[in-house]
Protein backbone atom coordinates (compact mmCIF):
# COMPACT_ATOMS: atom_id res chain seq x y z
CA UNK A 1 0.00 0.00 0.00
CA UNK A 2 2.75 2.47 0.93
CA UNK A 3 4.67 1.88 -2.30
CA UNK A 4 1.53 2.23 -4.38
CA UNK A 5 0.62 5.44 -2.58
CA UNK A 6 4.08 6.94 -3.10
CA UNK A 7 3.91 6.07 -6.81
CA UNK A 8 0.53 7.78 -7.15
CA UNK A 9 2.00 10.91 -5.55
CA UNK A 10 5.09 10.84 -7.77
CA UNK A 11 3.02 10.33 -10.92
CA UNK A 12 0.69 13.17 -9.99
CA UNK A 13 3.56 15.53 -9.22
CA UNK A 14 5.25 14.65 -12.51
CA UNK A 15 2.07 15.54 -14.40
CA UNK A 16 0.88 18.61 -12.48
CA UNK A 17 3.65 19.79 -10.16
CA UNK A 18 2.55 21.39 -6.91
CA UNK A 19 0.64 24.32 -8.39
CA UNK A 20 -2.65 23.47 -10.05
CA UNK A 21 -6.14 24.89 -10.51
CA UNK A 22 -9.11 22.83 -9.35
CA UNK A 23 -11.45 24.47 -11.86
CA UNK A 24 -9.23 24.67 -14.94
CA UNK A 25 -7.05 21.54 -14.54
CA UNK A 26 -9.88 19.06 -14.93
CA UNK A 27 -7.60 16.11 -15.61
CA UNK A 28 -6.67 15.96 -11.91
CA UNK A 29 -10.07 14.39 -11.16
CA UNK A 30 -9.22 11.37 -13.32
CA UNK A 31 -5.91 10.58 -11.63
CA UNK A 32 -5.40 7.49 -9.43
CA UNK A 33 -4.35 9.73 -6.53
CA UNK A 34 -7.54 11.79 -6.63
CA UNK A 35 -9.70 8.67 -6.79
CA UNK A 36 -7.73 7.14 -3.89
CA UNK A 37 -8.27 10.22 -1.73
CA UNK A 38 -11.91 10.42 -2.73
CA UNK A 39 -12.44 6.93 -1.24
CA UNK A 40 -10.41 7.73 1.90
CA UNK A 41 -12.49 7.96 5.11
CA UNK A 42 -12.06 11.60 6.06
CA UNK A 43 -14.08 11.86 9.26
CA UNK A 44 -15.31 15.46 9.33
CA UNK A 45 -15.38 18.75 7.46
CA UNK A 46 -15.16 21.48 10.11
CA UNK A 47 -15.24 24.57 7.90
CA UNK A 48 -17.86 24.74 5.15
CA UNK A 49 -20.11 27.70 4.38
CA UNK A 50 -23.86 27.47 4.00
CA UNK A 51 -25.36 27.25 0.52
CA UNK A 52 -21.88 27.11 -1.08
CA UNK A 53 -21.28 23.38 -0.90
CA UNK A 54 -22.60 21.33 -3.82
CA UNK A 55 -20.20 21.03 -6.79
CA UNK A 56 -21.51 22.83 -9.88
CA UNK A 57 -22.85 19.77 -11.70
CA UNK A 58 -24.87 18.82 -8.62
CA UNK A 59 -25.99 22.41 -8.11
CA UNK A 60 -27.27 22.48 -11.69
CA UNK A 61 -29.09 19.21 -11.02
CA UNK A 62 -30.63 20.68 -7.85
CA UNK A 63 -31.87 23.73 -9.73
CA UNK A 64 -33.23 21.58 -12.54
CA UNK A 65 -35.34 19.74 -9.96
CA UNK A 66 -36.76 23.02 -8.58
CA UNK A 67 -38.63 25.05 -11.20
CA UNK A 68 -39.69 27.47 -8.47
CA UNK A 69 -36.12 28.84 -8.79
CA UNK A 70 -35.28 30.78 -11.94
CA UNK A 71 -32.08 32.27 -13.36
CA UNK A 72 -32.29 35.91 -14.37
CA UNK A 73 -30.56 37.38 -17.45
CA UNK A 74 -27.74 38.62 -15.18
CA UNK A 75 -27.24 35.09 -13.78
CA UNK A 76 -28.93 35.61 -10.43
CA UNK A 77 -30.96 32.82 -8.85
CA UNK A 78 -34.41 34.11 -7.87
CA UNK A 79 -37.49 32.54 -6.34
CA UNK A 80 -40.24 32.76 -8.94
CA UNK A 81 -42.94 35.35 -8.31
CA UNK A 82 -43.69 39.06 -8.61
CA UNK A 83 -40.64 41.15 -9.40
CA UNK A 84 -38.68 38.45 -11.20
CA UNK A 85 -37.00 40.13 -14.22
CA UNK A 86 -38.37 39.50 -17.71
CA UNK A 87 -36.36 36.82 -19.48
CA UNK A 88 -35.74 34.73 -16.37
CA UNK A 89 -35.73 30.98 -17.04
CA UNK A 90 -35.78 27.79 -15.06
CA UNK A 91 -32.64 25.67 -15.12
CA UNK A 92 -34.48 23.13 -17.28
CA UNK A 93 -35.23 25.86 -19.83
CA UNK A 94 -31.62 27.09 -19.71
CA UNK A 95 -30.31 23.60 -20.45
CA UNK A 96 -32.86 23.08 -23.22
CA UNK A 97 -31.65 26.36 -24.77
CA UNK A 98 -28.10 24.99 -24.94
CA UNK A 99 -26.50 26.26 -21.75
CA UNK A 100 -24.31 23.76 -19.89
CA UNK A 101 -22.84 23.31 -16.43
CA UNK A 102 -19.66 24.88 -17.83
CA UNK A 103 -21.55 28.11 -18.56
CA UNK A 104 -22.78 28.28 -14.99
CA UNK A 105 -19.34 27.40 -13.70
CA UNK A 106 -17.93 30.45 -15.47
CA UNK A 107 -20.51 32.71 -13.83
CA UNK A 108 -20.83 31.07 -10.43
CA UNK A 109 -17.25 30.10 -9.55
CA UNK A 110 -13.86 31.69 -9.09
CA UNK A 111 -13.01 30.25 -12.53
CA UNK A 112 -14.89 33.14 -14.12
CA UNK A 113 -13.04 35.89 -12.24
CA UNK A 114 -11.17 38.44 -14.38
CA UNK A 115 -7.47 37.62 -14.34
CA UNK A 116 -6.45 41.19 -13.50
CA UNK A 117 -9.21 41.98 -11.00
CA UNK A 118 -9.52 41.75 -7.24
CA UNK A 119 -10.78 38.21 -6.90
CA UNK A 120 -12.70 38.93 -3.67
CA UNK A 121 -15.02 41.30 -5.59
CA UNK A 122 -15.94 38.49 -7.97
CA UNK A 123 -16.17 35.99 -5.11
CA UNK A 124 -18.60 38.12 -3.11
CA UNK A 125 -20.57 38.66 -6.29
CA UNK A 126 -21.14 34.91 -6.54
CA UNK A 127 -22.87 34.93 -3.16
CA UNK A 128 -25.10 37.73 -4.46
CA UNK A 129 -25.95 35.74 -7.58
CA UNK A 130 -26.50 32.43 -5.80
CA UNK A 131 -27.75 33.62 -2.43
CA UNK A 132 -31.38 32.67 -3.08
CA UNK A 133 -30.71 29.02 -3.82
CA UNK A 134 -32.15 28.07 -0.40
CA UNK A 135 -34.98 30.60 -0.22
CA UNK A 136 -37.51 28.38 1.59
CA UNK A 137 -37.31 25.70 4.28
CA UNK A 138 -38.25 23.07 1.67
CA UNK A 139 -35.31 24.13 -0.50
CA UNK A 140 -32.98 24.10 2.52
CA UNK A 141 -34.11 20.59 3.36
CA UNK A 142 -33.54 19.21 -0.13
CA UNK A 143 -30.24 21.05 -0.65
CA UNK A 144 -28.73 19.77 2.59
CA UNK A 145 -30.07 16.28 2.14
CA UNK A 146 -28.03 16.23 -1.07
CA UNK A 147 -25.05 17.87 0.63
CA UNK A 148 -24.88 15.36 3.46
CA UNK A 149 -25.37 12.38 1.16
CA UNK A 150 -22.50 13.70 -0.96
CA UNK A 151 -20.32 13.92 2.13
CA UNK A 152 -21.33 10.38 3.08
CA UNK A 153 -20.20 9.20 -0.38
CA UNK A 154 -16.66 10.55 0.20
CA UNK A 155 -16.15 9.21 3.71
CA UNK A 156 -17.29 12.19 5.78
CA UNK A 157 -19.63 11.47 8.70
CA UNK A 158 -19.73 14.85 10.45
CA UNK A 159 -20.23 18.34 9.05
CA UNK A 160 -19.79 21.63 10.89
CA UNK A 161 -21.61 24.13 8.71
CA UNK A 162 -21.16 27.89 8.91
CA UNK A 163 -24.67 29.28 8.63
CA UNK A 164 -26.20 32.71 9.23
CA UNK A 165 -29.78 32.84 10.45
CA UNK A 166 -31.32 35.78 8.61
CA UNK A 167 -34.76 37.28 9.11
CA UNK A 168 -36.94 36.95 12.15
CA UNK A 169 -36.64 34.45 14.97
CA UNK A 170 -39.36 32.45 13.22
CA UNK A 171 -37.31 32.45 10.00
CA UNK A 172 -34.26 31.26 11.93
CA UNK A 173 -36.21 28.41 13.53
CA UNK A 174 -37.66 27.39 10.16
CA UNK A 175 -34.19 27.12 8.60
CA UNK A 176 -32.81 25.22 11.58
CA UNK A 177 -35.72 22.78 11.51
CA UNK A 178 -35.11 22.24 7.81
CA UNK A 179 -31.52 21.24 8.64
CA UNK A 180 -32.88 18.73 11.15
CA UNK A 181 -35.34 17.27 8.62
CA UNK A 182 -32.53 16.90 6.09
CA UNK A 183 -30.40 15.19 8.72
CA UNK A 184 -33.19 12.73 9.53
CA UNK A 185 -33.59 11.97 5.83
CA UNK A 186 -29.87 11.30 5.47
CA UNK A 187 -29.93 9.00 8.50
CA UNK A 188 -32.23 6.66 6.57
CA UNK A 189 -29.09 5.92 4.51
CA UNK A 190 -26.39 6.73 7.04
CA UNK A 191 -27.55 6.48 10.68
CA UNK A 192 -24.22 7.76 12.01
CA UNK A 193 -24.13 11.12 10.21
CA UNK A 194 -24.04 14.21 12.42
CA UNK A 195 -24.40 17.92 11.75
CA UNK A 196 -23.41 20.92 13.85
CA UNK A 197 -24.02 24.55 13.02
CA UNK A 198 -21.50 27.33 13.52
CA UNK A 199 -23.74 30.40 13.50
CA UNK A 200 -22.25 33.32 11.56
CA UNK A 201 -22.51 37.04 11.26
CA UNK A 202 -20.52 39.41 9.06
CA UNK A 203 -18.16 42.29 9.79
CA UNK A 204 -20.29 44.86 8.03
CA UNK A 205 -19.12 48.01 6.30
CA UNK A 206 -21.46 50.13 8.40
CA UNK A 207 -22.59 49.89 11.98
CA UNK A 208 -26.10 48.48 11.84
CA UNK A 209 -28.26 46.09 13.86
CA UNK A 210 -27.72 43.08 11.54
CA UNK A 211 -24.89 41.60 13.63
CA UNK A 212 -27.01 41.65 16.77
CA UNK A 213 -30.04 40.25 14.91
CA UNK A 214 -27.99 37.34 13.59
CA UNK A 215 -26.50 36.61 16.99
CA UNK A 216 -29.91 36.84 18.67
CA UNK A 217 -31.32 34.43 16.08
CA UNK A 218 -28.41 32.05 16.68
CA UNK A 219 -29.06 31.95 20.42
CA UNK A 220 -32.78 31.51 19.80
CA UNK A 221 -32.01 28.46 17.62
CA UNK A 222 -29.52 27.19 20.20
CA UNK A 223 -32.25 27.18 22.83
CA UNK A 224 -35.13 25.92 20.71
CA UNK A 225 -33.89 23.49 18.03
CA UNK A 226 -32.24 20.20 18.96
CA UNK A 227 -31.03 17.09 17.20
CA UNK A 228 -32.77 14.81 19.63
CA UNK A 229 -31.20 15.78 22.95
CA UNK A 230 -28.18 17.44 21.33
CA UNK A 231 -27.70 21.11 20.46
CA UNK A 232 -27.72 21.93 16.75
CA UNK A 233 -25.87 25.25 17.15
CA UNK A 234 -22.46 24.59 18.69
CA UNK A 235 -20.35 27.68 17.99
CA UNK A 236 -20.13 31.23 16.62
CA UNK A 237 -18.04 32.85 13.91
CA UNK A 238 -17.66 36.30 12.30
CA UNK A 239 -16.75 36.43 8.62
CA UNK A 240 -15.88 38.71 5.67
CA UNK A 241 -12.86 39.85 3.67
CA UNK A 242 -10.52 40.77 6.52
CA UNK A 243 -8.48 43.33 4.62
CA UNK A 244 -11.45 45.52 3.70
CA UNK A 245 -13.96 45.08 6.51
CA UNK A 246 -13.94 46.14 10.14
CA UNK A 247 -11.78 44.29 12.64
CA UNK A 248 -12.93 41.56 14.97
CA UNK A 249 -12.04 44.02 17.73
CA UNK A 250 -15.25 45.88 16.88
CA UNK A 251 -17.25 42.85 18.04
CA UNK A 252 -15.05 41.59 20.86
CA UNK A 253 -17.12 42.93 23.74
CA UNK A 254 -20.38 41.55 22.36
CA UNK A 255 -18.84 38.13 21.64
CA UNK A 256 -17.55 37.94 25.22
CA UNK A 257 -21.02 38.80 26.52
CA UNK A 258 -22.73 36.15 24.38
CA UNK A 259 -20.30 33.45 25.53
CA UNK A 260 -20.63 34.48 29.17
CA UNK A 261 -24.42 34.14 29.02
CA UNK A 262 -24.34 30.86 27.07
CA UNK A 263 -21.88 28.48 28.76
CA UNK A 264 -20.78 25.67 26.49
CA UNK A 265 -21.09 27.68 23.28
CA UNK A 266 -17.81 27.48 21.37
CA UNK A 267 -15.93 29.96 19.19
CA UNK A 268 -14.14 29.48 15.88
CA UNK A 269 -13.21 32.79 14.30
CA UNK A 270 -12.05 33.66 10.79
CA UNK A 271 -8.68 35.30 11.40
CA UNK A 272 -5.47 35.70 9.44
CA UNK A 273 -6.99 35.06 6.01
CA UNK A 274 -4.62 37.64 4.61
CA UNK A 275 -1.13 38.21 3.24
CA UNK A 276 -0.71 41.50 5.08
CA UNK A 277 1.67 42.02 7.97
CA UNK A 278 -0.52 44.64 9.60
CA UNK A 279 -3.51 42.32 9.81
CA UNK A 280 -3.89 41.68 13.54
CA UNK A 281 -7.05 39.58 13.53
CA UNK A 282 -5.40 36.48 15.00
CA UNK A 283 -4.39 38.43 18.11
CA UNK A 284 -8.00 39.58 18.58
CA UNK A 285 -9.31 36.05 18.05
CA UNK A 286 -6.99 34.76 20.77
CA UNK A 287 -8.13 37.53 23.12
CA UNK A 288 -11.72 36.47 22.49
CA UNK A 289 -10.82 32.93 23.56
CA UNK A 290 -11.34 31.25 20.22
CA UNK A 291 -11.34 27.44 20.35
CA UNK A 292 -10.26 27.06 16.72
CA UNK A 293 -8.87 29.43 14.09
CA UNK A 294 -10.53 29.71 10.70
CA UNK A 295 -7.69 29.86 8.13
CA UNK A 296 -4.96 31.62 10.17
CA UNK A 297 -2.98 31.84 6.95
CA UNK A 298 -0.67 34.72 7.96
CA UNK A 299 0.22 33.37 11.42
CA UNK A 300 3.82 32.99 10.23
CA UNK A 301 4.14 36.79 10.36
CA UNK A 302 3.68 36.75 14.15
CA UNK A 303 6.14 34.40 15.93
CA UNK A 304 4.77 35.23 19.39
CA UNK A 305 1.21 34.48 18.29
CA UNK A 306 2.38 31.27 16.63
CA UNK A 307 3.97 30.28 19.92
CA UNK A 308 0.72 31.06 21.76
CA UNK A 309 -1.37 29.03 19.30
CA UNK A 310 0.99 26.09 19.79
CA UNK A 311 1.01 26.36 23.59
CA UNK A 312 -2.77 26.65 23.80
CA UNK A 313 -3.26 23.74 21.40
CA UNK A 314 -5.58 25.80 19.22
CA UNK A 315 -6.56 23.91 16.10
CA UNK A 316 -6.32 25.69 12.75
CA UNK A 317 -8.89 25.08 10.02
CA UNK A 318 -6.86 24.97 6.81
CA UNK A 319 -8.66 25.39 3.47
CA UNK A 320 -5.93 25.02 0.81
CA UNK A 321 -8.13 25.07 -2.30
CA UNK A 322 -9.84 28.24 -1.08
CA UNK A 323 -6.50 29.86 -0.23
CA UNK A 324 -5.27 29.19 -3.77
CA UNK A 325 -8.53 30.31 -5.41
CA UNK A 326 -8.54 33.62 -3.51
CA UNK A 327 -4.90 34.37 -4.32
CA UNK A 328 -3.18 33.70 -1.00
CA UNK A 329 -1.05 30.78 -2.20
CA UNK A 330 -0.49 29.63 -5.80
CA UNK A 331 1.90 26.76 -5.01
CA UNK A 332 0.66 24.27 -2.43
CA UNK A 333 4.21 23.33 -1.45
CA UNK A 334 4.61 26.90 -0.18
CA UNK A 335 1.46 26.95 1.94
CA UNK A 336 2.48 28.13 5.45
CA UNK A 337 0.31 25.53 7.20
CA UNK A 338 2.87 22.91 6.21
CA UNK A 339 5.25 24.56 8.69
CA UNK A 340 2.48 24.99 11.27
CA UNK A 341 1.84 21.25 11.17
CA UNK A 342 5.55 20.45 11.41
CA UNK A 343 5.90 22.72 14.45
CA UNK A 344 3.17 20.77 16.27
CA UNK A 345 0.18 23.05 15.83
CA UNK A 346 -2.92 20.88 15.31
CA UNK A 347 -4.55 21.44 11.94
CA UNK A 348 -7.58 20.10 10.13
CA UNK A 349 -8.21 20.12 6.39
CA UNK A 350 -11.46 21.80 5.35
CA UNK A 351 -13.36 22.87 2.24
CA UNK A 352 -14.60 26.46 2.86
CA UNK A 353 -16.74 27.41 -0.20
CA UNK A 354 -16.32 24.36 -2.42
CA UNK A 355 -19.26 25.13 -4.73
CA UNK A 356 -17.52 28.28 -5.96
CA UNK A 357 -13.89 27.14 -5.90
CA UNK A 358 -13.64 23.52 -6.99
CA UNK A 359 -15.31 20.67 -8.88
CA UNK A 360 -15.49 18.57 -5.74
CA UNK A 361 -15.81 18.94 -1.98
CA UNK A 362 -12.89 18.36 0.41
CA UNK A 363 -11.15 15.65 -1.66
CA UNK A 364 -9.28 18.35 -3.57
CA UNK A 365 -8.12 19.93 -0.32
CA UNK A 366 -6.60 16.62 0.75
CA UNK A 367 -5.06 16.26 -2.70
CA UNK A 368 -3.47 19.71 -2.46
CA UNK A 369 -1.73 18.99 0.84
CA UNK A 370 -0.87 15.38 0.00
CA UNK A 371 1.06 16.52 -3.06
CA UNK A 372 2.18 19.96 -1.89
CA UNK A 373 3.38 18.79 1.54
CA UNK A 374 4.49 15.31 0.41
CA UNK A 375 2.41 13.66 3.11
CA UNK A 376 2.69 10.03 4.15
CA UNK A 377 -0.27 7.77 4.80
CA UNK A 378 0.46 8.12 8.52
CA UNK A 379 0.22 11.91 8.26
CA UNK A 380 -3.05 11.67 6.34
CA UNK A 381 -4.33 9.34 9.04
CA UNK A 382 -3.52 11.97 11.67
CA UNK A 383 -5.16 14.80 9.72
CA UNK A 384 -8.36 12.81 9.32
CA UNK A 385 -8.34 11.88 12.99
CA UNK A 386 -7.81 15.54 13.89
CA UNK A 387 -11.04 16.38 12.09
CA UNK A 388 -12.86 14.28 14.68
CA UNK A 389 -10.73 15.08 17.73
CA UNK A 390 -11.08 18.85 17.23
CA UNK A 391 -14.74 18.83 16.26
CA UNK A 392 -17.35 20.38 18.54
CA UNK A 393 -19.10 17.05 19.01
CA UNK A 394 -19.79 16.08 22.61
CA UNK A 395 -17.56 13.24 23.91
CA UNK A 396 -20.24 10.56 23.48
CA UNK A 397 -20.73 11.31 19.80
CA UNK A 398 -17.03 11.86 19.22
CA UNK A 399 -16.21 8.41 20.57
CA UNK A 400 -18.82 6.82 18.30
CA UNK A 401 -17.45 8.63 15.26
CA UNK A 402 -13.85 7.71 16.10
CA UNK A 403 -14.80 4.06 16.47
CA UNK A 404 -16.47 4.06 13.05
CA UNK A 405 -13.63 5.95 11.44
CA UNK A 406 -10.83 3.71 12.70
CA UNK A 407 -12.65 0.64 11.34
CA UNK A 408 -13.33 2.41 8.05
CA UNK A 409 -9.66 3.46 7.76
CA UNK A 410 -8.40 -0.10 8.30
CA UNK A 411 -10.89 -1.44 5.74
CA UNK A 412 -9.83 1.27 3.29
CA UNK A 413 -6.16 0.32 3.53
CA UNK A 414 -6.96 -3.37 3.21
CA UNK A 415 -8.99 -2.74 0.05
Amino acid sequence: MHQGFEKMKADFRAAFGTSFDFLRDRAIYDTPLYRFLERMPKGSDLHAHADAVLPMELQVEFLKDHPELVITPDWQIRFIGPGVPYGSRTMKECLEDGLTADDFERCWTIGGAPRNGYVWDWFEGIFTKCGAICTTPALVQDYYTRVMLYYHSIGVEHLELRSPFFGTREDAIARAQAYIRALHKVRETDPLFTLSIVACAGKNDAWDPLFDILMDNAIWVLKNVKDGRYDLVKALDIVNDEDRSYSLARYEERIRSILMHNPGLRLTLHAGESLRGENGEIAVALRCGTNRLGHGFNLYRYPELEKAVLEKGICMEICPVSNAALGYCSDFSQHPAKQYMQSGIPIVICSDDAAYQSRSVLTGDYLAVTVGWDLSLEQLHQLCRNSIDYSFLIPERKRALLKWWEKAWDAFLES
